[in-house]
């Protein structure tokens, strides 16, 4: 099968192995009144089998005919009641196949999105997390051993483009990573204020690493016909991403959350939820297991504060990183910070002590977020 190249600007790449490189993903729209930013609305546009639009929306209601499929399938597996379980939280999302992107090897599944719901569910002592479909007619539990996993013939076909691309023998390169993914019309790569068709392509996003600490991030349409490299999440540095997937996790009133992060590690093993609300407040919340402190009130943020900073989320095209973890091998004690989406479902995740080795675009939004959310901060 021959690969498209896709045509666009080069930005200094051979025109031969040129790639339609583009950024996107975040789109950010906020209007003002005359002391606070009282319609602010973030939206990251997702590329994983996630919810489409990751605003803070009004509370959903879990249909009882989910809730029953679950505990049913979660009281078989671990013989307990169903009278013993509950949901801790869940979300609504928009999966890539009819195997709600769960795929076994060699399992068939019909190319179609299947809209359904993330459970995270436990009876106390056990937790587990369910994928099911709109009605809970199909219940299916997230394997980490299984999630993500490339199919061979795909894995090869990226590092043949990937070769061709670079201008390296692909026995230099390697897949670190792969997971299935659904594409907007631009295949997730596109630039800031491009529009792209709000189509649902299942796909796949693929990580490479070659010579010199280098990496890249390739998007792929499901045939393999299509491929991107999108040079926003590509890097270089001693610390290779890998994908990661929070478990499901409501902040309190996310409704009224513009931007959050969650801190947690270091020498006192302390975790916290640190919140801008669209009022301009900065919160903090202290957490300890599923128990939290009131909300500490750190500063409140200037209009103009927040529309840089919004700015800043634009132009560094934060949503690319949705789903990636940065995190050291091995090392001394760290914070592990994740920056948040306003319902806590998705993040990027990112060590304190390796964040200078982590991408540029994201180097500057880890620094505008560390600048704004100082309790010292102007």
């Amino acid at each position: 099968m021959k690969f498209q190249v896709l045509n666009g600007s080069s930005r200094g790449l051979k025109p031969a192995l040129v790639l339609m490189i583009l950024t996107s993903l975040l789109t950010v729209s906020f209007s003002t009144t005359t002391a606070k930013i009282s319609q602010a609305q973030l939206s990251f546009s997702t590329v994983a089998p996630r919810s489409q639009q990751l605003i803070a929306r009004k509370p959903v209601r879990l249909p009882g005919s989910v809730k029953t499929a679950v505990f049913k399938r979660f009281a078989r597996e671990f013989n307990v009641s169903t009278k013993k379980l509950r949901v801790v939280s869940f979300s609504q999302e928009t999966w890539p196949d009819t195997c709600l992107g769960l795929a076994k090897p060699e399992q068939a599944c019909g190319a179609m999105m299947v809209e359904g719901w993330r459970l995270l569910v436990s009876d106390g002592s056990l937790s587990r997390i369910y994928r099911t479909d709109r009605t809970g007619s199909y219940v299916d539990v997230e394997d980490i051993s299984n999630l993500g996993s490339l199919p061979k013939a795909v894995a090869d076909k990226v590092l043949a483009f990937a070769a061709k691309d670079l201008g390296l023998p692909v026995s230099q390169l390697k897949v670190a990573e792969g997971r299935s993914q659904v594409w907007d019309g631009c295949m997730g790569v596109a630039g800031p204020n491009q529009a792209c068709t709000m189509i649902a392509m299942p796909g796949w996003q693929v990580i490479v690493t070659g010579p010199k600490q280098q990496y890249w991030v390739y998007h792929l349409t499901q045939s393999v016909e299509q491929i991107k490299r999108n040079p926003t999440t590509s890097g270089q540095g001693n610390v290779v991403p890998s994908f990661w997937s929070p478990a499901p996790s409501p902040a309190p009133t996310q409704e009224e959350i513009l931007f959050q992060s969650v801190t947690s590690g270091g020498f006192a093993g302390q975790t916290y939820r640190t919140m801008l609300m669209r009022d301009g407040r900065l919160l903090r919340v202290d957490l300890q297991g599923e128990s939290a402190t009131s909300p500490k009130l750190i500063r409140r943020v200037s209009d103009q504060q927040m529309q840089a900073f919004i700015q800043t989320l634009q132009n560094q095209e934060l949503g690319d990183f949705i789903g990636f973890s940065y995190l050291p091998t091995a090392g001394a004690d760290y914070f592990t910070i994740a920056l948040m989406t306003p319902d806590g479902n998705q993040g990027i995740q990112y060590a304190d002590i390796i964040q200078d080795q982590t991408p540029p675009k994201l180097q500057k939004t880890i620094q505008a977020w560390d600048q704004l959310s100082r309790s010292d901060a102007p």
